[in-house]
């Protein structure tokens, strides 16, 4: 395309909803171009699991096929990084990091959220093998086994609970930090014989990929098989911010957006798709949503004599 031309669709996030979305679009016979800086959340992890015919891929292979699809289907791609998106529906400029500028009809942001993740020494030795932030994604893989999980404030004995899903050995390291939870949390803790360790932790310990022990400024070290970590997350660009984009009110905290059923935000033109919109932070929903939200933008862009009633 020619430099003044215009796209049908600019996808920024080249992650499992982004090139759904680009796939989809292309099948739509749009033109689109994926935007993509190329920093998943997930790409630490050793397999996308739970992904629908197709058996624990390694992230950056669950891409590549999701590239060759996207391309096969007709989008095209741009390494990098979105500085900034101006104007409005139907005529949006989208200013690359080189400073380059693309056009489109309408934008989908699929920019994913990223993880607080503690400082803790030792712990990016294991992080993606038998530490993890989703216990979604992995939680099948601690089944039975001694499990620590690092987080304090008022949402980590919920997170606690969760765990219970596959093992009943659980450990909570609040790190130092205040636990402020709750009465019923606190009980709820104790009926579960979740016990809690309120020492700095130091450092995590292993062999290879594989935690075996929490060591703590003072008292004895903690022997645990897996961590799940649950501080915070936030979105992982600005964009949505910066255009005016609604927060939805009940995610507002993690920067989740408000869409409606197409996935269109509250800025007209502007859609979003993954794990900035409300839902589960699965990868197999983050995909769907990217089919879903190209067919609201597939639709929004038909000519007006297409339209009846």
């Amino acid at each position: 395309m020619a430099a003044d031309e215009m796209y049908d669709a600019i996808v920024v996030g080249g992650g499992p909803s982004g090139l759904m979305a680009g796939q989809w679009l292309g099948r739509y016979q749009r033109r689109v171009r994926v935007v993509d800086a190329g920093d998943g959340r997930n790409a630490v992890t050793w397999g996308v699991h739970g992904y629908f015919g197709i058996s624990d891929p390694k992230p950056a292979e669950l891409r590549r096929i999701g590239q060759e699809q996207a391309r096969g289907a007709g989008a095209t791609f741009e390494e990098g990084c979105v500085e900034r998106i101006e104007g409005e529906k139907d005529d949006f400029s989208v200013v690359l990091g080189d400073g380059r500028t693309l056009r489109s009809r309408r934008i989908l942001l699929s920019t994913g959220l990223k993880d607080i993740v503690p400082e803790t020494p030792g712990l990016h030795d294991f992080y993606g093998h038998s530490i993890w932030h989703c216990p979604d994604c992995d939680g099948p893989e601690v089944v039975g086994k001694r499990v620590a999980v690092m987080g304090w404030g008022e949402g980590i004995a919920k997170f606690c609970m969760y765990i219970l899903t596959w093992t009943r050995d659980i450990v909570l390291l609040t790190d130092s930090h205040p636990a402020d939870m709750t009465t019923e949390a606190m009980e709820a803790l104790e009926h579960h014989g979740i016990s809690i360790r309120r020492e700095a932790v130091v450092k995590l310990e292993g062999e290879g990929t594989q935690l075996r022990r929490a060591l703590f400024h003072e008292g004895p070290p903690e022997e645990v098989e897996a961590l799940f970590f649950h501080i915070a997350s936030g979105p992982g660009s600005t964009l949505a911010a910066d255009l005016g984009c609604k927060l939805d009110e009940e995610g507002a905290l993690e920067g989740i957006l408000e869409i409606d059923k197409n996935f269109q935000t509250t800025v007209p033109g502007v859609y979003a798709s993954g794990d900035i919109t409300p839902g589960s932070r699965l990868v197999i929903r983050a995909a769907a949503d990217g089919a879903r939200a190209a067919l609201g933008i597939h639709k929004s862009l038909f000519e007006d004599e297409r339209r009846i009633g």
